[in-house]
């Protein structure tokens, strides 16, 4: 499955050493899982949702990880403006700090399940809760951050 996943991953971060990280950690994660398997119907499915999921972070972790210089070398050729890069920059910063006033356990939760990539199972394994906690504080997590987004999107047109 490896070249099939190799092609995935490159579709989506558009770069080959980005797709073997990925892959690399994929098959680490799957290492990791080797005595659970069984519970899994289709591990093709599950090997192409962990790469699918794993791709998709590596390509946001790039974009939060844009500098100051980039900034200011952002040419107009691009249709990337600077001013909208440093709004998205804003946005993202206040996305991680509403993340990190999340209660530790519902902050855990969603790491593992939207940043990660766990499945509830894994997630239920690892942090040694049964799954309707794992589901309860998801569903909290995700509505108090959709609260604050609310909040952070009503005052930014109040600033306007």
């Amino acid at each position: 499955m490896r070249p099939m996943l190799l092609s995935i991953s490159n579709r989506i971060t558009r770069n080959m050493e980005d797709a073997e990280d990925v892959v690399q950690e994929v098959c680490l994660r799957l290492w990791h899982m080797r005595d659970s398997m069984e519970q899994y119907k289709n591990v093709k499915a599950l090997c192409v949702t962990m790469t699918k999921n794993l791709s998709i972070d590596k390509v946001r972790c790039q974009r939060i990880e844009l500098g100051d210089e980039e900034l200011v070398n952002v040419e107009n050729d691009d249709k990337i403006m600077p001013d909208k890069v440093l709004e998205e920059k804003d946005i993202q910063s206040f996305i991680r700090d509403a993340i990190n006033k999340l209660p530790p356990l519902q902050r855990q939760v969603l790491h593992l399940k939207d940043i990660e990539g766990y499945e509830t199972d894994e997630i239920v394994d690892i942090m040694g809760i049964n799954s309707e906690s794992v589901r309860n504080n998801l569903s909290r997590a995700r509505k108090r951050l959709r609260e604050l987004i609310e909040t952070y999107h009503v005052n930014e047109r109040i600033l306007l």
